[in-house]
């Protein structure tokens, strides 16, 4: 009986294992696309913006950051459109902080800058842009 249970208990064992190596091989496989997409991501610790520059359009983008930013309880309180390729997202969350997300079309990609409060925060603003871009 002893023997039975050894012997399935390592069967188990390697079949988790297997299972847990192609999870993370998907999980390898998301980030490398993501990174792809993403050219450039810096803080301007002067300005408090958070840049991110991607191989992506502007109106998904747009879509994106109006279709999900409520789910983390912020608002859209207001859009400055200023030709096809800027537009100026303003949100308010909570505490009445204000999110200003600028969106800029460069030819094949599209620059965005995120700026929490006056100051900026910097890792506020990186959850913000992963928490959107995820799910489009």
């Amino acid at each position: 009986m002893m023997m039975k249970s050894s012997i399935f208990m390592r069967v188990f064992a390697g079949m988790v294992l297997v299972f847990l190596s192609a999870m993370s091989s998907v999980a390898s496989n998301s980030e490398e696309d993501t990174l792809k997409r993403v050219q450039q991501a810096k803080y301007n610790a002067f300005t408090g913006n958070w840049e991110i520059r991607l191989n992506e359009e502007i109106r998904p983008l747009e879509a994106g950051f109006k279709n999900f930013l409520p789910g983390l309880d912020y608002v859209l309180v207001d859009e400055k459109m200023r030709d096809a390729g800027r537009n100026t997202l303003i949100f308010r969350g909570q505490g009445d902080t204000k999110v200003v997300i600028k969106l800029r079309t460069f030819g094949i990609f599209t620059k965005i800058s995120i700026r929490i409060g006056l100051t900026g925060n910097q890792s506020k603003s990186a959850q913000l842009f992963s928490y959107v871009y995820r799910r489009m």
